[in-house]
């Protein structure tokens, strides 16, 4: 029997009103995708449209007629494909968006109904498109304005700390001499001053790394209470020339072992010991190690500083973990500071799994508790490493090694052959790589010390022409020395082939330490000579 096919659409005039006042359009397409019936909303939106097929045009005419409308712009090859994707949708009941005659943005859904009829209904998404533009530039700027800042604090690191190590560098090699005890008072106060820059510009970097998410935890396997007794050691001396008690409290039930950034939590630890030593007038400073285990393995530390200084209220407590954010934010402040430190203590808790909190009165002291998470260790990985850090019973001799010292710096120059030569070690100087390669051309060296950045040739330049070369002293070891200790500089520059990495202002042990480590490796893999 053959289908009849469907009558003309009729309509209750009162849902035919309440279509009427719908902000969205509203229509139903017959089988041919011809509307029979479109509400005032729909109408508007999409007259040219309308107009095409009052006037006899098929679907796909229409949808031409409006297209070329809207978007006169586009050429007929164009027109053509998004006509080809609308009715592509259509036909798969999936939403498009397409323009309107006033130039909004109009999300179409097309669903199927009986009798092959579609229902269309036409959302105005001009303001969220508009909003969502918004925020993507905002975005967009603001990734801007970090990759700015990281680079303005990156260059600005650079260039402190290159004449700090002029300073520091010149000051160490002072103290290695014949000083009047005056003198040495003097240089100390020189020294203290130093440290205090680098501790204020390592903050600064600290925060700027967490704040971009480039700040890296590396756990390695270390025993927590030998740390806390090596930061009693550090500070003791500290505490007793302010006039303080320092005691040590561990819990006897704490791990061997545990797997965690040892690094990280001397510096959140000795930031709350030295501020409770800062602000403890009298009476004595406590630090209580205790450790409780968990059942998915891990162990929660827990560090709790107390002191009996002077104290503060409940609002001044809620403050002090801002960053720049202190005690006493009045200019005339007695103790100093930048207001960075407990920031970044908390911040570091955080990213440690633990949390960092305050309970104070005032005059009464304060309690600073620093938590963190630490896995297990692995003992077979700890023995190894103590093994292979223990000293070469050969020793490690680094008296007359050939050293190749690399800087356009004058100054670092000076600093570095003034702390190298005590120690026997023959330098000779270069101002950029293309000097450096061309002394290793002629000469014998042992080890080269290489700065990152200067003219005519830099670091990574010359380390890639050092590793690329056929000569016999492609695989000398070198060690960079650089300005550069932003998050990654490490990394990046032993991935270039570097065998050591220092960052200025050089402190004469880790150079002697560090030269002693890559000298080994030198040993290990040969002398170095030039081709014959």
């Amino acid at each position: 029997m053959k289908k009849t096919p469907p009558g003309p659409l009729t309509i209750d005039p009162v849902i035919a009103e309440a279509l009427e006042a719908l902000t969205d359009g509203f229509a139903i397409c017959e089988a041919d995708g011809r509307p029979s019936i479109a509400n005032s909303t729909s109408r508007r939106r999409f007259p040219i449209f309308y107009e095409a097929l009052d006037a006899g045009a098929s679907y796909r005419e229409a949808v031409m007629a409006s297209m070329r409308y809207t978007r006169p712009e586009s050429t007929a090859e164009e027109l053509n494909a998004m006509a080809d994707v609308m009715e592509e949708h259509y036909q798969a009941g999936e939403p498009y968006e397409t323009r309107s005659a006033d130039g909004g943005i109009m999300r179409v859904t097309y669903r199927p109904m009986s009798q092959n009829r579609t229902v269309a209904i036409s959302v105005d998404v001009t303001e969220l498109r508009a909003r969502e533009k918004e925020l993507k530039k905002a975005k967009e700027e603001a990734v801007a304005a970090s990759a700015a800042k990281s680079a303005f604090l990156a260059n600005m690191s650079h260039e402190i700390r290159t004449p700090l190590n002029g300073i520091m560098g010149m000051a160490q090699v002072l103290e290695t001499g014949d000083l009047k005890p005056e003198q040495r008072e003097q240089l100390a106060t020189i020294l203290e001053s130093g440290r205090n820059l680098m501790a204020i510009l390592n903050d600064v970097l600290d925060l700027s790394k967490i704040e971009a998410g480039r700040f890296a935890i590396t756990p390695t396997d270390s025993d927590i209470a030998h740390v806390m007794r090596g930061l009693h050691r550090l500070w003791k001396p500290k505490a007793e020339e302010a006039g303080l008690q320092f005691k040590l409290s561990l819990d006897a039930d704490l791990p061997p072992m545990l797997n965690f950034d040892a690094g990280r939590v001397r510096q959140c630890v000795s930031n709350l010991i030295s501020n409770a030593i800062k602000f403890t007038p009298k009476g004595r400073v406590e630090m209580a190690v205790t450790a409780l285990p968990r059942a998915d393995g891990e162990t929660l530390v827990e560090i709790r500083v107390t002191d009996t200084g002077l104290g503060m209220d409940e609002e001044t407590a809620g403050r002090l973990f801002r960053p720049f954010e202190q005690a006493d934010d009045s200019t005339s402040r007695k103790y100093g500071g930048t207001g960075l430190g407990l920031s970044i203590v908390r911040k570091l808790a955080e990213l440690m799994g633990g949390q960092a909190n305050v309970q104070s009165e005032p005059g009464r002291g304060s309690e600073f508790t620093f938590t963190f998470l630490a896995g297990e260790a692995t003992p077979q990985e700890y023995v190894a490493r103590t093994a292979a850090a223990a000293p070469d019973p050969e020793g490690a001799e680094i008296g007359n090694l050939r050293v190749l010292l690399v800087d356009d710096h004058p100054v670092n120059r000076q600093v570095a052959g003034l702390i190298l030569r005590p120690f026997d070690m023959q330098i000779t100087e270069a101002g950029n790589g293309e000097e450096a390669l061309a002394q290793l051309a002629v000469s014998e060296f042992d080890i080269v010390l290489l700065d990152m950045h200067m003219p005519v040739m830099d670091g990574p330049e010359t380390i890639r022409a050092i590793r690329e070369s056929s000569a016999a002293w492609s695989m000398i070891p070198v060690i960079a020395l650089t300005a550069d200790a932003m998050s990654g500089d490490r990394e990046r520059y032993l991935a270039m082939g570097m065998d050591g990495y220092l960052a200025k202002p050089l402190v004469i042990g880790d150079l002697i330490a560090e030269i002693t480590r890559v000298s080994r490796l030198g040993r290990a893999t040969g002398a170095v000579e030039v081709a014959a």
